[in-house]
């Protein structure tokens, strides 16, 4: 009966873990606790047996409530990678252009013998 709360309670701190992950911006690790959490969320699933309905209920709002917050921040830190790529390929035009101007020229004739 317990069983199934403490799993959620579990959930909870791992998602809030998971939240701050993702503000500190370390997306691998924030992934790692993601799963770690649906592995309890199912395990929590498998054990409501017995568990009143009001408790288990309370647990769900606050696990939806928290997956919203970390849904939010994933989609800000996507849109703030994207913005920082499409900035990074301009930059990358914008240098290419300058490298036919630029490209060093030998101090060698390529008609001039190296050998000897």
């Amino acid at each position: 009966m317990a069983d199934s709360l403490s799993y959620l309670d579990t959930a909870l701190e791992t998602g809030r873990k998971e939240l701050d992950l993702i503000l500190r911006g370390e997306v691998e690790e924030a992934g790692k606790l993601a799963d770690e959490r649906g592995k309890l969320l199912n395990m929590a699933w498998k054990e409501r047996d017995g568990v009143q309905i009001a408790n288990l209920r309370q647990k769900l709002v606050q696990l939806q409530t928290l997956q919203g917050q970390i849904s939010h921040e994933a989609k800000r830190l996507h849109e703030q990678l994207r913005l920082e790529l499409t900035k990074t390929k301009q930059e990358n035009k914008r240098f290419s252009g300058y490298r036919s101007t630029v490209k060093p020229k030998s101090i060698f004739s390529k008609f001039i013998s190296k050998i000897g």
